[in-house]
């Protein structure tokens, strides 16, 4: 069985869906030409501290912004990069997930496996061996062996 390269999946992050739609406009922007710090942030009207957290999420996302000559700029393609964005969750249905999972796409496979993993039924933990532990003694057993 070959792996993909998509098969390396970047972690999962939680985000909003304010977060998600600024991280796009984050992306377009640089995608389109190199650009100030400053301008980035009047472009998407955010602070400093928010501009290094997005820039750090992107990197965690493997999208890859360099920073030259006091401009940043998107390494790679537009279209590579919104494919890593995270998206909000879309709080979907078994039904609606069973219907996305039937799909002969790779999305459709790993919903697939996904609702499979939560359908299945829980398997029963080992359990482990004692070492040589007794119960703990109760307060008032101290001196009663």
């Amino acid at each position: 069985m070959s792996k993909r390269a998509s098969s390396k999946r970047p972690p999962a992050v939680h985000v909003t869906l304010q977060r998600a739609s600024r991280l796009h406009r984050l992306v377009v922007f640089l995608s389109a030409a190199p650009s100030g710090r400053t301008a980035v942030l009047a472009e998407l009207r955010i602070g400093l501290r928010t501009f290094y957290r997005e820039l750090e999420l992107l990197k965690k996302r493997g999208i890859k912004v360099r920073f030259q000559k006091k401009n940043y700029h998107l390494v790679g393609t537009r279209e590579d990069a919104e494919g890593r964005l995270p998206v909000p969750d879309p709080e979907l249905s078994f039904a609606e997930m069973a219907e996305l999972a039937r799909c002969p796409c790779p999305a459709g496979e790993r919903l697939a496996g996904l609702l499979a993993a939560v359908v299945s039924p829980p398997q029963s933990p080992k359990k482990r061996a004692q070492r040589g532990r007794s119960a703990p003694k109760k307060r008032g057993d101290a001196g009663q062996d």
